[in-house]
Parts: structure tokens; sequence; C-alpha cells
């Protein structure tokens, strides 16, 4: 007699699926946690980044009292760093050593146009980034009349051979007034970057230099 064997049933019981979703579940928030974790527990306990910190706080003071100057005078911060010259800083003075930018929620726009117009330029853009940049560039010359709160990001620290795959630098927020450090962690195969308190940029990722 031939003999007939039924191949097992393997698909799993609705208990033993949901313990592998959970499963996987906390393997990846996990990971996703400690991509955060360690890289920013390297830069704190870093001894330069304190010292590199404060150095770029002492240099940002002169602009810090003339985006204040400049907000007393006209109620709004201003749209870009050149509007500063030559009433608030001398013109030989290089203001964009530091990134000056604002959140979307804190630009005032000039017309109820501008403000539709802004919408184009969030969600999913299909675009080359330095095409985006200067369309970005473009916009805010035309619409943007100036920032309630902005944010201010220093060039990178120095690099430090102990944190070879991480850039650093100062983040100033003007809504809290507080000073912090911001990291940006390379990531070392084809992986998504990940930091905070600022943006990320390397020349291999075609941006252009924002200063």
């Amino acid at each position: 007699m031939e003999d007939v064997r039924v191949a097992p049933d393997v698909r799993l019981l609705p208990h033993r699926r949901l313990r592998l979703i959970v499963f996987v579940g906390c393997v990846l928030i996990f990971g996703a946690w400690a991509q955060f974790y360690f890289p920013n527990l390297q830069v704190k306990r870093n001894p330069t980044s304190e010292p590199d910190l404060s150095a770029a706080k002492e240099k940002a003071e002169p602009l810090l009292q003339a985006l204040e100057k400049y907000r007393a005078d006209n109620g709004l911060y201003p749209a870009t760093l050149d509007q500063l010259r030559p009433s608030y800083v001398s013109s030989t003075w290089g203001p964009h050593s530091y990134r000056y930018s604002a959140r979307y929620n804190d630009w005032v726009f000039k017309s109820d146009e501008c403000v539709e117009r802004e919408k184009s330029l969030r969600g999913w853009i299909l675009k080359e980034a330095n095409e985006y940049h200067n369309e970005v560039t473009e916009f805010k010359l035309e619409c943007v009349t100036g920032y309630r709160y902005y944010q201010l990001q220093s060039r990178n620290f120095p690099l430090d051979p102990q944190l070879r795959y991480i850039d650093r630098w100062a983040y100033y927020d003007s809504s809290n007034r507080q000073w912090s450090l911001g990291w940006c962690s390379h990531p070392r195969s084809r992986g998504a970057a990940v930091g905070v308190n600022g943006v990320c940029r390397w020349a291999e990722h075609g941006v252009p230099d924002p200063w």
C-alpha cells in the first residue's frame, strides 16, 4: 500500500502570530532608540563638546544682539541675515558663519497669495536638492517679510577622532533663548542619517553650503 503523508500545517496560531509581531516591533523600537541614544551619549561625554559650544556661543553674541535690535525696530526678526547689513552689523562682518532659519509656522507672509504658494514647498518634493534650495530662497525673498522666532546653527565643530562618524554644532532657539548641542551621525552604510537640533549636511550629498 502506498505511504501517504500529510504535510504539517505550518501556519502560526493567532497568539503565536501576535507574539511574533510584538517581538519584531520591540526589536525595531530598540534599534531606533539605540541609533539615537548611544551617539547622543558620546557627544555629551566628549570632553571637547562643552568648550566648542562655549566658543560658538561667544562668537554668535554680536549676531544675537543685532537680531534683537532689528526685532525691536521692526517687530519681527529678518527673513535673511543680509537684511542686517549695514544698519545692524558691519558690512565686513560675516554673519553667514551661522545658518539662520525658522520653522514654517514662524514665517510671516506678505500676502494671502504667498500663503497659498508656500504650501507647494511642503510635503513630498520630487526635485533635486539644488533646485529645491533655490526655489525656497526665491520664495523667501518674494513672500516672507520676517520671522516670529528663529534658529541659529553654527558651523560644525572641529572633527574629533573619538567621534569619527559624528558631526557636532551649536544650536540656538530664540523661542526659549536656549543654546544646545546639535549632532548628526554619518551612516556607515546606506542607512538613514540620525541627528538632533539642526540640519545634517555633507558635501557628498550635493546640498549647497548654506553659509
